[in-house]
C-alpha cells in the first residue's frame, strides 16, 4: 500500500477512535448525565479542522483522479465526494448544538442527541465504504506515478491531535486519549 493510502487508512482508524469516544459522551448525555462538553466541542473541532479540511480533500484528489479515468466505481465516487460535503455541514450543525449548550441555550437534549447519533452513524458508513470499495478500486486502479503525485499535491497537515505529542489546542482530547490504552 503506498504512502497516501496508508495515511488515509490511518486516519480512519483515529476518526473511528474519536467516533467511540463521542458515541461514550453521548450515551452519557442520554442517560440525563452532563458529560464532558469541553471534549466533546474539541472532538468536533478535530474532526472539523481535521477530518473535513485535510483528510476529505486528500480523498478527494484521488476520487477525482479515478473520475477522470475509464473504469467502474464512477457512482459510488461521486457518492463519497458529495458525503464530504454533508459530513461537513452535519459536523458544524452538531458542533453549533453543542457550543449552544456550553452557552447555556436552551436545547432539547433528544435533538442534540439525534443531530450526534446522526454524525456518528454517516461518517462510520461513509469510511466503510471507503475502506471497502473505494481505497481497494484506487489501489488497483492508479500508477505508482500517479500516487506519487496525489501525494505531492494533498494537503501535508500534520494531524494536531496524533501527530504531535502534547498539543495545546486540544487538551481534552489529548487527556482523554493519554488515560486510555487505544492510543
Amino acid at each position: 500500500m503506498n504512502d497516501l493510502l496508508q495515511r488515509l487508512a490511518r486516519d480512519h482508524r483515529r476518526l473511528k477512535q474519536m467516533l467511540r469516544l463521542l458515541e461514550g459522551l453521548l450515551d452519557q448525555f442520554r442517560d440525563g448525565l452532563e458529560p464532558d462538553y469541553e471534549l466533546m466541542c474539541e472532538l468536533m473541532e478535530y474532526l472539523i479542522d481535521y477530518a473535513d479540511q485535510v483528510h476529505h480533500p486528500s480523498e478527494d484528489l484521488v476520487f477525482e483522479r479515478l473520475l477522470a479515468q475509464a473504469g467502474p466505481g464512477h457512482t459510488i465516487l461521486r457518492q463519497l465526494m458529495q458525503q464530504h460535503q454533508s459530513l461537513a455541514q452535519i459536523n458544524r450543525r452538531f458542533k453549533e448544538s453543542l457550543e449552544g449548550i456550553v452557552h447555556e441555550e436552551v436545547l432539547r437534549r433528544d435533538e442534540v442527541e439525534r443531530r450526534g447519533r446522526e454524525l456518528i452513524g454517516q461518517l462510520r458508513e461513509h469510511m466503510r465504504l471507503e475502506d471497502e470499495q473505494a481505497f481497494p478500486l484506487a489501489e488497483a486502479c492508479l500508477s505508482e506515478d500517479a500516487w506519487a503525485e496525489l501525494l505531492a499535491a494533498a494537503p501535508d497537515v500534520q494531524d494536531p491531535v496524533f501527530g504531535q505529542d502534547d498539543p495545546l489546542r486540544f487538551r481534552a482530547i489529548f487527556r482523554q486519549l493519554k488515560g486510555s490504552s487505544e492510543t
